[in-house]
């Protein structure tokens, strides 16, 4: 009987790395769906507008777009499986602050679901505004705080967590001044000048998570030339969009990224290049850090759809709660980060 315990014992610790397992194999799947839904349904399936509408375009936007609305859907169900994962890992390392950050993304998950049936009242966007920015926040002090990662990649987490938080109060004092019938706020801090703030914080967000990882592989000598190859025809493509074809440019931007031309041209260009570039030589490195980043930048900044929303806050999440980070010396505390140790 002692025997049969002190087994019991033994296998309870393994929970823990399956628990970590689930974590991140959700969160590289929710990566490649979010991919899915940025390169499908707001960008190639909104580019369809400008094409011609005889056949056989209009066969292949027709396809185009069932397989967007299946990507709509299938963000929404990993993030939820997602959640679920990061909440069974919170519970068994009994990390106060990460369960109570969790809660408030499980409400604001079940807010978005509840607004598919409910009509979105001011009072309720406002409520889910600010239970949405809270956490955003709160995982923004957690990046700050977690060890094992450099200044620039935690800046940059941070600055993306900033963008999420003032997407979120934008949207919460939008609502907040309808329903009071204001224009204007009173200090000036308004919704408009809050999506100026986090769109400029999204930028430099991705600016600083590629330097960081292009930073390591230079002074490794591990830089990839192929993911840096393809920062430079991303924001080459850019400049030459936004040149060339401005007006089209600015209303992908908006429907694909939701930028809306608040942040330069260039700096957009310089941003993307770098995400494009340096997170694959970040992901060597910090893992949860270059997926977590990643699940961001795609999600794409203040978009309204709830499935895009919640991608966001558990992106943060996946990247503040990585808990060590692989060395040269060996794949030890590789192991560690993935299961959550």
């Amino acid at each position: 009987m002692v025997a049969a315990s002190g087994a019991l014992r033994r296998v309870r610790p393994a929970a823990m790395p399956i628990a970590g397992e689930a974590v991140d194999q959700f969160a590289r799947w929710l990566l490649v769906a979010v991919a899915l839904d940025l390169l499908v349904t707001r960008f190639v399936v909104r580019l369809a507008i400008f094409v011609p509408k005889g056949e056989p375009y209009a066969t292949i936007g027709a396809i185009l777009g069932r397989i967007g609305a299946a990507t709509d859907v299938l963000v929404p169900i990993l993030g939820i499986l997602l959640l679920g994962a990061l909440l069974v890992r919170a519970g068994r390392t009994g990390r106060r602050l990460e369960q109570a950050v969790l809660v408030a993304v499980t409400v604001v998950a079940f807010g978005g679901l509840a607004l598919v049936v409910y009509p979105p009242t001011p009072f309720v966007v406002t409520v889910l505004g600010v239970l949405t920015a809270a956490p955003a926040a709160l995982a923004g002090i957690q990046i700050g705080l977690r060890p094992g990662l450099s200044a620039t990649a935690r800046a940059g987490l941070a600055f993306l967590a900033l963008a999420v938080a003032a997407a979120a109060a934008s949207r919460a004092l939008g609502a907040l001044g309808a329903a009071f019938g204001l224009a204007t706020w009173p200090d000036g801090v308004d919704g408009p000048a809050l999506g100026v703030v986090g769109q400029a914080s999204f930028v430099a967000g991705a600016g600083l998570v590629g330097l960081a990882g292009l930073h390591r592989a230079i002074l490794t000598g591990s830089l990839r030339r192929p993911a840096a190859a393809a920062g430079a025809v991303a924001a080459l493509a850019v400049v030459v969009a936004g040149a060339g074809a401005s007006l089209t440019w600015g209303a992908l931007s908006i429907w694909s990224l939701g930028l809306t031309g608040a942040i330069p041209v260039p700096a957009v260009a310089l941003g993307m290049g770098l995400a494009l570039a340096g997170l694959p030589s970040l992901h060597q490195r910090a893992p949860s850090a270059a997926v977590g980043a990643g699940i961001v930048l795609l999600a794409g900044y203040g978009l309204a759809a709830s499935g895009l929303v919640l991608a966001s806050l558990l992106g943060l999440m996946v990247a503040a709660c990585g808990r060590a980070e692989p060395t040269a010396s060996g794949t030890a505390t590789a192991t560690a980060e993935r299961t959550g140790h």
